[in-house]
């Protein structure tokens, strides 16, 4: 085959295929045919250029001519271009590759109040850079253009590109995401929020979060200078059919007029996170979750029980006064299985009102005064079965915690934490024995533990390891038989008080991780490297 007249820039225009290209279809069988065999040809020319080239020669310059250069760099370009014309990727319909895309991307998780979501807008704009056939058929797959998260940072950027976005969702259900901190400006968050009212009607989450300082929600009233929404858009055309969850945390000052219109038009709303003072303008009959970051009064609190009997998870702070408590004035809430309960001082009068036979997922937070009597008391009355129980930053000594785990409705607890709470820190000894498997001899509590996660604990060197070891490494009787013993422990966290005095904490953990298949969250990296050098 001679050498060609070119300038070794091959052009698709010089290729009598280019309109498959331009036309973004698959080649005929006779076309695919015909390529391969040029293929073929064109393959063994590139072969005979190659063979053309000198050889290197050890110390010794070889030249290639100009005009070898360039058909070679010809020669290749065309194969190129012609092997992605018969690429297997092009044989495959449309809808296909739409699908393919859409699995390439990173998936975007759960609305969740702390943290932002993964949108994965780079997967989608690097589909679109590759050719223009994939971007044409990224333009036309609206599932990669249905999700947006604007996070404080790019509120300092141009915002036009958001309207574009969304319309390429066309009418299918999205999600929307808006977060700034001190540092937006309230033209910005408008302008962000005009974009995603005009898409309400199709808008499955809507979560617009105003006190995302560095990935933290603060319940404190901002200064006036904070930005705040203040879009206030007529609210008597909203149309929300497919709105199921929504997370409102706002500044105050900001306006709230058409996020509440936008709930009582959802007739499919289940999961709602206000931090609104009232709910008494949203219709709150299906809600399943509830998390209201105020502190409401208890008659506000079953008020909402009376009006939603669906709800399941509810995450709310107690306050008070409310009624006296009675047997007689027990509110039955049968539809609860997770309860995270805020309380600085009205615990005991909201335990004492409340029964959740269903409940299985327990969270308590910030008491002051722990009611011991009311707490079991509640239990007994609820006959409940617990899974999880945690204690947050209470005021509780271990010998209540221990009290509070000796109950039968604790029997089934397959998680249990207990983080930042003043009593633990001083010395938690007696929760720690409590925790440990001491044999058949002895009764053993929360037999079904498969987690155990203990935060700012002060407790005496080796105690820690001897929960884990009992709880993990089987064990026998002097026969020889099998002894009664616990589930076995899959995931343990903590943390000391008194880092530098648990050497044989660190030591023995470190054996047990070794030996058994248990994940361990150490305290901190340094810790660990600690650990690791004291051995």
């Amino acid at each position: 085959m001679p050498l060609q007249p070119k300038s070794g820039i091959f052009k698709p225009a010089d290729s009598p295929f280019v309109g498959l290209f331009e036309q973004s279809r698959a080649p005929s069988f006779e076309e695919r045919k015909t390529v391969l065999e040029l293929l073929v040809a064109k393959t063994a020319h590139l072969s005979h250029l190659n063979s053309q080239v000198p050889k290197r020669r050890t110390g010794k310059k070889h030249k290639v001519s100009s005009e070898l250069r360039a058909e070679l760099a010809y020669t290749r370009r065309w194969l190129e271009f012609h092997r992605a014309l018969v690429s297997p990727w092009r044989q495959l319909p449309p809808e296909i590759m739409s699908e393919i895309f859409i699995l390439t991307l990173k998936s975007r998780g759960t609305l969740d109040r702390h943290e932002a979501w993964i949108d994965d807008r780079a997967g989608t704009l690097l589909l679109c850079k590759i050719c223009s056939t994939w971007r044409a058929i990224a333009l036309r797959t609206p599932a990669l253009w249905n999700t947006v998260s604007i996070r404080p940072f790019e509120l300092l950027r141009p915002l036009e590109w958001v309207s574009t976005w969304l319309a390429r969702s066309r009418s299918i259900p999205v999600h929307l995401q808006l977060l700034w901190d001190s540092q937006a400006h309230s033209d910005a968050i408008n302008s962000v929020a005009s974009v995603f009212v005009s898409h309400i009607h199709h808008t499955a989450e809507l979560a617009i979060d105003g006190v995302f300082l560095f990935g933290h929600r603060l319940l404190i009233e901002l200064d006036e200078a904070y930005p705040k929404l203040t879009f206030n858009p007529s609210v008597g055309s909203l149309n929300a059919p497919l709105l199921s969850t929504v997370l409102a945390h706002l500044p105050h000052g900001s306006v709230w007029d058409w996020i509440h219109a936008a709930c009582r038009a959802s007739p499919c709303l289940t999961h709602l996170t206000t931090s609104h003072s009232s709910l008494d303008s949203l219709t709150v009959a299906n809600l399943t979750d509830l998390n209201w970051f105020r502190e409401v009064p208890l008659s506000q609190i079953f008020r909402i029980f009376e009006d939603a009997p669906n709800l399941k998870h509810i995450d709310i702070n107690v306050d008070g006064p409310g009624a006296p408590s009675s047997v007689q004035s027990r509110f039955n809430m049968k539809s609860i299985s997770k309860l995270e309960i805020t309380s600085y001082d009205h615990l005991h009068e909201f335990l004492g009102q409340a029964e959740f036979p269903s409940l299985v997922n327990l969270r308590i937070c910030l008491v002051d005064l722990w009611p011991g009597p009311t707490f079991d008391s509640f239990l007994s009355h609820s006959s409940c079965a617990l899974t999880i129980l945690d204690f947050f930053d209470c005021i509780i000594s271990p010998m209540e915690t221990v009290a509070s785990l000796k109950h039968d409705a604790c029997e089934t607890l397959e998680s249990l934490s207990v983080e930042d709470c003043s009593g633990t820190r001083l010395n938690a000894d007696a929760l720690l024995e409590h925790l440990t498997y001491h044999g058949p001899e002895r009764h053993l509590y929360n037999p079904t533990l498969r987690t155990i996660k203990l935060r700012d604990v002060g407790a005496t060197d080796g105690l820690l390891a001897a929960i884990v070891e009992s709880r993990c490494l089987s064990t026998t009787s002097s026969s020889g038989q099998p002894r009664p013993a616990p589930v076995r422990l899959s995931e343990v966290q903590f943390s000391f008080v008194d880092t530098d005095n648990h050497r044989e904490d660190w030591k023995r953990l470190r054996e047990i991780e070794e030996r058994a298949k248990l994940k361990i969250g150490w305290p901190a990296d340094r810790i660990r490297m600690h650990m690791l050098s004291s051995r």
